[in-house]
């Protein structure tokens, strides 16, 4: 299984995603035994070799963080969302993968050989249906469709139900994220079928050892 460390960015600082509160944020020396919530300075100490970039900023249309971080040596791959909001925004670049969310994005508007991130808080976060969506997903070969639940994102309480519903359907490849809380949790989701997982909160509790991200 893919296992991706999810660093959520605001202010140019690694914030603690919670609930999807996103105000409330606070930075992750906070939560955590990194030392630092300075992007680099974090990477540094848990050294993933997949990571996952939520560009709060970009998503919430208030600018850009630096990512040149991201060109760390111990860095493989990299999943970006920025709030892309249709193909002009689109660039691949070397190990960098955007990240299409629907919170954003037009899903009618999808290119191939990205990720999307079906995006959920309080019901699907989107101006079409998840039916149309997947539907429309399913006509494209994507790196895979990333299962978000936002409210969940650092309550350690995976959405089973909603994973397996996205599952069923689905023709590309299922990520998971917002919830997970200990290796169980991801020997489940392998079982399921999930291709991979999108993780932060167990990592800094240290409920799911590094040596996975690494």
């Amino acid at each position: 299984m893919e296992l991706y460390f999810a660093v959520d960015i605001k202010d140019g600082k690694v914030v603690w995603g919670c609930g999807g509160e996103r105000e409330k944020y606070e930075e992750i020396s906070k939560h955590s035994f990194v030392k630092s919530s300075i992007p680099l300075e974090v990477l540094k100490e848990i050294k993933p070799k997949r990571v996952y970039i939520a560009d709060l900023n970009a998503i919430e249309g208030k600018g850009k963080n630096d990512l040149s971080f991201l060109n760390e040596k111990y860095i493989k791959i990299a999943a970006v969302d920025r709030g892309y909001k249709n193909k002009r925004d689109i660039k691949k670049d070397g190990k960098i993968i955007p990240v299409l969310g629907s919170e954003t994005y037009d899903l009618r508007e999808v290119v191939d050989d990205v990720f999307v991130s079906l995006d959920f808080k309080n019901g699907f976060l989107s101006d079409i249906n998840l039916a149309t969506a997947i539907e429309i997903l399913n006509s494209y070969n994507l790196r895979g469709v990333i299962v978000l639940d936002i409210k969940r994102v650092g309550k350690l309480s995976l959405n089973y139900s909603l994973i397996k519903e996205i599952l069923d359907v689905s023709t590309n490849p299922v990520y998971a994220a917002g919830g997970i809380k200990c290796v169980e949790d991801l020997e489940k989701l392998n079982e399921m079928g999930v291709k991979g997982a999108i993780l932060a909160t167990a990592i800094h509790k240290r409920r799911i050892p590094l040596h996975l991200i690494r």
